[in-house]
């Protein structure tokens, strides 16, 4: 009797998963070029949590548990469609309209005031097949709407505001984002590869790039296994979408800013086969510090060929080249944080500026063998260069604390990234399970060559001992215009003092199980990771190498329709070049996540809430050697625990929010200097809120205006480096506000940030007696001008 038990139990499981199923299967296309399909369109079954991704020849399958009234078909940079569901049809042909198309009117769009700050779909770069609600993890997307209404022109520039608990370390703004959340340093991704360098990076994406951004908190084994448990960041760049779209940007602003930016969309062949995007900008800007600037310029050009409606070749490559006088505006003083002028500097305009040229290149690959399976094969490459120079203050002068005792630095760095995966999606039915599978292999290489944090500037004192040249600045009467001598690292590269390198592959398998009338969903997965390390700093060599196995299991099960809760189980992996004082190298920073939560749409999707509590765990965790950056410190273990909520969308006809919550504890809990055990780990912020709200006046005569405002508050800030004695930084507030108008071709937008005119600071810290910080600009207003031909 107990044997037929578990038959009987299947079969009462079929038939309940079976009953009342209705299939659709349908093809998303582009609406001006039918011979074109879009892979990776959302398709969502009205009013429920039902819904499925198109594959790379802009195929779908779902199964309604009854029957089915209408989907909602969407795509970033296409018009959301309402598709009434008559009849029975074999296959659903849906043609979906680019969003800057004009007078197409069977095409439904969801609200007058519609703006595509909810995207209820993650983008193809990151592998996987589900809708965002019905994932077993938080995943974050930020539109390029939302950027152009704050007026933000790269990652580090007010990015971080719209998604919970993000923070960021502003020493270096121009060398890499260097984004903080759930207790760590969230890796970064673009185009879905690891890109990241070893020592500085990559440079921060430009928003005339960005399609896109997406947040992935926790581990993400369906991308990668290399970067730390607090989470992931992908930049999407822009791709050409068949349908020609020409657009313009300005920007004018404070502090002598002028930026211009162009993007080309469009076709090359008479049968659309052969498609191009192409954006360029320029910018220049001075500072509100003293003696800096910044002149940007970016050529970003990409063409796809469509050889058939199942496969397809894309090459990208970006050119970016930077030139500024400051790699960081820090300041210090023995008196406390924000105690200097906001305009302070210890920087010498006689100093040589830096010079940065970063070369990016994608070459993917795509093929749908069927509606069912494909395929991705993606190769890439990032070299970044650059050399400058900087003034340095190591610690107080005890004869006179406020005369800083300034000595200059310079780089000489060459970063290289080589990366590749290939990856198939596929997806089986079988009596009351679907199965949606993933699996791939991931293989990276990394190097950086340079003359690193190098002391050039020196003599030899009466007992034969070198010594730094010191340039002494008073921090209530400081002079400038002294001349410092020039220098580059005789023999270049070869002969500098860092020599280091990472390589790894990765083999990965995932795989969802749904089940209960796809109500249920089960995501177990598995990645065998196996990494090298190379490094060479001051002729101190060492080497290491790693083979570790990574699980990951999630849960998610809906509720209602759309209204769902997870449960996510993960590890992940961080190899890390370096060494320390000591000569040890450095292990791999190990991590392990543990994460429930729920998702909510509200109003047929148009915003959604998520709220997440996650638990995280890190051992072999390293931070810079404060005594000399060449150097690391492995500090031991860690754990963060907290709390998050973002709510985005529009949450009222006109009224579009990005509104977010998070609440952070986190703690060292062993290290090899007890007196940090229990010590608050580096950039640590106990309370972060950011609002940003975008309205859009109702009647006839005012709905093409809109006004914004928002605020950034961070609470409870901790330092720059983990102490035994916290120096907290003091609380932040920034309020910010603007205006927007718009008619059929022409968008303009003026935006005033800190209207309250703080003293604001950025990553506070205190070392050797000294505090530091990165000022933060005073009242300050940019007008933005789009055009779209």
């Amino acid at each position: 009797m107990a044997l037929r038990i578990p038959g009987v139990f299947l079969l009462c499981l079929f038939v309940f998963s079976s009953q009342a199923q209705h299939f659709i299967k349908g093809r998303v296309k582009e609406a001006q070029s039918p011979q074109h399909p879009l892979a990776g369109a959302s398709i969502q079954l009205s009013g429920t949590a039902q819904g499925t991704i198109t594959d790379a020849g802009g195929y779908f399958e779902l199964s309604a548990n009854g029957p089915a009234t209408s989907l909602t078909v969407s795509h970033i940079g296409y018009q959301t469609q309402r598709i009434s569901l008559t009849g029975n049809p074999d296959l659903i042909e849906i043609n979906l309209v680019a969003a800057n198309a004009q007078g197409l009117k069977e095409v439904t769009v969801t609200s007058r005031y519609y703006k595509p700050y909810h995207l209820n779909t993650v983008s193809s770069a990151l592998r996987l097949q589900t809708p965002l609600i019905n994932l077993s993890q938080n995943i974050q997307e930020i539109s390029a709407e939302v950027l152009y209404d704050q007026g933000s022109f790269n990652t580090t520039d007010g990015l971080s505001r719209n998604v919970s608990g993000v923070i960021r370390q502003e020493v270096s703004n121009n060398l890499g984002p260097y984004m903080f959340m759930r207790g760590g340093q969230i890796s970064t991704l673009r185009n879905g590869i690891d890109l990241t360098p070893i020592y500085r990076g990559p440079v921060p994406e430009d928003a005339a790039i960005i399609d896109r951004v997406e947040f992935m908190k926790g581990p993400s084994l369906f991308m990668n296994n290399i970067g730390d448990p607090a989470g992931t960041f992908n930049v999407l760049t822009k791709q050409p979408t068949g349908t020609p779209h020409y657009s313009a940007t300005a920007m004018l602003g404070s502090w002598n800013l002028y930026r211009l930016a162009a993007d080309l969309d469009g076709v090359l062949d008479a049968k659309k086969k052969l498609q191009y995007r192409l954006n360029v900008m320029g910018m220049t800007s001075e500072s509100f510090v003293k003696y800096d600037y910044n002149r940007r310029m970016v050529l970003a050009p990409v063409l796809k060929y469509q050889f058939s409606d199942r496969t397809s070749v894309t090459a990208e490559y970006t050119y970016q080249q930077f030139q500024y006088a400051l790699i960081s505006p820090i300041v210090m003083t023995p008196n406390g944080y924000a105690s200097l002028p906001r305009d302070f500097t210890i920087h010498e305009p006689s100093l040589k500026p830096y010079q940065v040229r970063d070369h990016t290149g994608f070459l993917t690959f795509a093929h749908a063998f069927n509606k069912n399976w494909s395929l991705t094969a993606r190769a890439s490459l990032l070299q970044n260069d650059y050399e400058g120079m900087y003034m340095w203050v190591t610690g107080v002068n005890p004869a006179n604390p406020n005369l800083l005792l300034r000595n200059p630095k310079y780089d000489l760095v060459r970063m290289q990234v080589y990366s590749q995966q290939v990856f198939v999606n596929g997806k089986i039915r079988m009596p009351g399970v679907t199965q949606q599978i993933l699996a791939g292999v991931d293989m990276n290489q990394k190097q950086v060559l340079g003359d690193i944090y190098v002391t050039y500037d020196t003599y030899t004192d009466a007992a034969g001992k070198t010594q730094p040249r010191y340039y002494p600045l008073h921090i209530d009467a400081p002079e400038y215009q002294i001349q410092t001598p020039d220098y580059r690292t005789p023999g270049g590269l070869t002969h500098g003092n860092t020599d280091q390198s990472i390589r790894y592959y990765s083999l990965y398998a995932l795989d969802e199980l749904t089940f209960f009338r796809e109500k249920l969903r089960l995501t177990l997965g598995g990645r065998f990771t196996a990494v090298n390390t190379q490094n060479k700093v001051s002729s101190v060599q060492t080497s290491s190498k790693d083979q570790v196995f990574t699980p990951r299991v999630g849960l998610s099960y809906s509720i209602q329709p759309t209204w769902s809760v997870y449960a996510l189980y993960d590890q992940t992996l961080i190899p890390q070049a370096g060494i320390t004082s000591a000569g040890e190298a450095i292990r791999p920073l190990e991590g392990i996540n543990r994460e429930i939560g729920m998702k909510k749409d509200w109003l047929d999707g148009r915003w959604n809430t998520t709220l997440s509590v996650y638990h995280i765990h890190r051992s072999n965790i390293v931070a810079t050697d404060p005594s000399n950056a060449l150097y690391r410190l492995q500090v031991g273990k860690t754990h963060a625990k907290g709390i998050e909520l973002d709510v985005v969308g529009e949450v009222l006809p006109g009224l579009n929010a990005v509104i977010n919550y998070a609440y952070n504890d986190s703690k060292i809990d062993s290290d090899v200097n007890p007196q940090l055990i229990g010590a608050r780990t580096p950039m640590y912020v106990k309370h972060v809120q950011n609002t940003w709200l975008n309205y859009h006046l109702p009647g006839s005569k005012l709905s093409s205006f809109s006004v914004s405002a928002g605020y950034q508050y961070q609470g409870g800030r901790g330092e720059r480096y983990a102490t035994a004695v916290q120096h907290p930084g003091p609380d932040y507030f920034r309020l910010d506000g603007g205006i927007g108008w718009h008619c059929k071709h022409l968008k303009v937008n003026v935006l005033i940030n800190n209207i309250l005119n703080k003293t604001l600071i950025a990553t506070p810290w205190y070392r050797n007696g000294l505090y530091y910080w990165v000022a933060q600009a005073p009242l300050n207003a940019r007008l933005s001008m789009h055009y779209v031909l």
